[in-house]
């Protein structure tokens, strides 16, 4: 008699059947990924970035004053320390899990390992850069901002704690209710929970797909404008030790300072929280007249903010120096040479890439029913090889998935000129410059994973039926398809072109000088000098 099952498990050979141990055991490869990545990245990766800012500047400039005397200084280095071994271990668990998820799409794609193995592994990676993403980053950044803002969650007086835990949570709900905001703009986001399978991890993973799209689509945007500009508009002098030298100087002085006026400022703290208590008389009297050492103490503390300020103007421009200067040392060699030929080429294709954008944009709106999308060189080459590997693929699917897939490479391979213009634009806002230096490790890290899950979720969509089972089982049938993406990704995309573009023609204007070039000027070094 034939088995009523309707996996008909009864006709599988003993020998064939993958016993959940088995599965368990064969999803030791990607662990092993995950731990090597994870402590490559803690170790070596992570102290990195996270030093960017001298250990000089960060004690001097960035630390906030503590008006609750040194066990309240204690108890903030304590938890800033604890913060910051809880952002190595987040940030180095999601590029871990990212690199665990590329592996098993490749895998996927090559249909390698067993099939069970691989969904285990893959609803495991994907649960936890959920998790990782939607809660534990967006908590650390905004205990960051917080605490980059002078507020403590403990070891401070009773309304300044119940101060930072209200700001915590009032940031935290407008994320999560901003995040669940996303999902209107989904294309047919109000049926998303009846469908089959639709759940709340689905619709969270749906969110995550098109924020990480729009992230990608404004920074490669950003990106391709920065590298442009960088390599084939920016006209820049040489830059000489002398020049480095005099922003030196005025670095040096301006941290000086600002150590002295911090020293001041906290003995006037201890000094005023140590004063007797006045009379009713002896009150009245100074809110007349005015306590003398009350108002000494709100000047420093308005010196205080300015010199950090200043502090971190000059940092930027000193970095953005060094850099330059070992640039042009860099291309004076043969290797040099080539990288910046390769530059030149890879700006023309951003060039390339921006302008096929705006035609399709065009084309598009003109003739949306008759006009199917077209894609670069770089692209279809891409597409041409993939589907000679699976005759099975959709050429046209697949073009997109690479252009998006591109726009992570335009990032990387451009992306001393986004920190060129980054600092660019910071100098015009330089508590922006400050919140991301805090927070770099962690935005890398949320970059890298969101751009991650939203490839998983376009490739799901263009797998033949045979390879991407799997990762339809993983991560739900889902609503977002390659031709929407595409749109959304565009429009993005041409908007942080725009914006971009037109930020850094306005600060050329400002500066007024005619050479688009960071100020190597001496007017912030002497005033550091003279403050």
């Amino acid at each position: 008699m034939l088995p009523i099952n309707g996996d008909c498990d009864d006709c599988v050979p003993p020998s064939l059947k993958s016993s959940p141990s088995k599965a368990i055991f064969s999803t030791l490869p990607f662990a092993l990924t995950f731990l090597f990545v994870a402590v490559i990245v803690h170790q070596k990766v992570y102290p990195l970035l996270s030093s960017s800012t001298n250990d000089k500047l960060n004690r001097s400039a960035f630390s906030p004053p503590s008006p609750h005397g040194e066990a309240s200084a204690l108890s903030a280095t304590y938890e800033k320390r604890i913060s910051k071994r809880i952002s190595s271990v987040a940030f180095s668990a999601t590029i871990a899990l990212s690199a665990v998820l590329t592996e098993l799409l490749l895998c996927e794609i090559s249909n390698s390992f067993n099939p069970t193995t691989r969904k285990i592994s893959i609803s495991a990676t994907v649960t936890s850069l959920l998790c990782l993403l939607v809660l534990v980053i967006p908590l650390l950044e905004i205990y960051s901002l917080i605490s980059g803002l002078g507020w403590r969650f403990t070891g401070g007086t009773r309304t300044s704690i119940l101060a930072a835990w209200a700001l915590g949570v009032i940031g935290f709900t407008t994320f999560l209710a901003g995040f669940w905001f996303v999902g209107v703009l989904l294309p047919e986001a109000d049926g998303i929970q009846s469908k089959a399978g639709g759940n709340l991890v689905t619709a969270c993973l749906e969110r995550l797909g098109i924020t990480g799209t729009s992230m990608m689509a404004l920074l490669s945007g950003f990106a391709a404008v920065s590298a442009i500009w960088q390599n084939l508009t920016s006209r820049t002098r040489i830059v000489s030790e002398a020049d480095i030298n005099r922003k030196q100087a005025g670095l040096d002085a301006t941290l000086d300072m600002l150590s002295a006026k911090k020293a001041r400022l906290k003995q006037l703290e201890l000094k005023v929280s140590d004063a007797p208590a006045r009379g009713f008389f002896q009150k009245a009297m100074g809110s007349i007249r005015g306590n003398a050492d009350v108002q000494e103490l709100r000047t420093l503390e308005l010196e205080v903010s300015g010199l950090k300020t200043m502090s971190a103007s000059l940092h930027n421009s000193l970095s953005i120096l060094r850099s330059r200067k070992a640039s042009q040392l860099r291309s004076s060699t043969a290797v040099g040479r080539a990288t910046n030929l390769v530059s030149y080429v890879f700006s023309c294709y951003c060039v390339y890439r921006i302008g096929s954008i705006m035609i399709n944009i065009t084309r598009r709106t003109l003739y949306s029913n008759l006009y199917s999308a077209p894609t670069d060189p770089v692209t279809n080459v891409i597409a041409l090889f993939a589907r000679h590997v699976y005759p099975s693929l959709n050429q046209a699917a697949w073009a997109r998935q690479i252009s998006f897939l591109l726009s992570g490479v335009i990032l990387m391979a451009s992306f001393n000129a986004v920190l060129q213009t980054f600092h660019l634009f910071a100098r015009f806002l330089p508590g922006v410059l400050q919140a991301a230096r805090s927070n770099i490790p962690l935005l890398i890290s949320q970059i890298a994973g969101l751009y991650v899950i939203s490839s998983a979720l376009m490739l799901r969509n263009m797998m033949p039926r045979e390879v991407g089972g799997v990762i339809s089982e993983a991560l739900g049938t889902g609503v977002l398809q390659p031709a929407w993406t595409e749109k959304w990704f565009d429009g993005w995309f041409i908007g942080s072109v725009v914006v971009t573009g037109v930020g850094i023609w306005l600060s050329h204007k400002v500066k007024g000088d005619g050479v688009w070039d960071d100020d190597i000027g001496d007017t912030d070094v002497e005033m550091g000098k003279r403050l």
